[in-house]
């Protein structure tokens, strides 16, 4: 990074927009699964949910290899809490392990539709 131009990102939101096949069935399980609440959405070809500060975008999509392909990660220091809560609800869960077969700090859900939704632990701060 050229340390003249630095850019303070730490007041930057980002926004995933995944795509759904089916915006009842996307809401249903971001709702009733994980916790998430309705975001009033302003047109019928998008749709938005939000649970504390985790918020995600829908766009209307036809071709299920996008929503099977599509992916965001999360992390958090309190990755293992949401999994607690996510297990709690029934919501199919897959840890991560290492090559040892050790778990690591990461687990996994994939949506109706199937894009991957990755939560990890939140690394320290990047080296300078």
């Amino acid at each position: 990074m050229n340390a003249e131009n630095r850019v303070d990102f730490t007041q930057v939101d980002v926004l995933p927009i995944l795509p759904s096949l089916n915006f009842s069935q996307t809401r249903q399980f971001y709702i009733e699964k994980l916790g998430f609440e309705a975001v009033e959405n302003l047109c019928e070809e998008y749709m938005s949910v939000r649970r504390d500060s985790l918020e995600l975008h829908f766009w209307n999509c036809q071709d299920p290899t996008l929503s099977e392909s599509s992916s965001v990660f999360f992390r958090s220091e309190n990755v293992w809490q949401l999994y607690d809560d996510f297990d709690k609800r029934g919501v199919e869960l897959t840890r991560h392990v290492d090559e040892f077969d050790r778990p690591i700090d990461k687990f996994h859900v994939r949506d109706p539709h199937g894009n991957l939704l990755l939560f990890g632990r939140r690394l320290g701060p990047p080296s300078a």
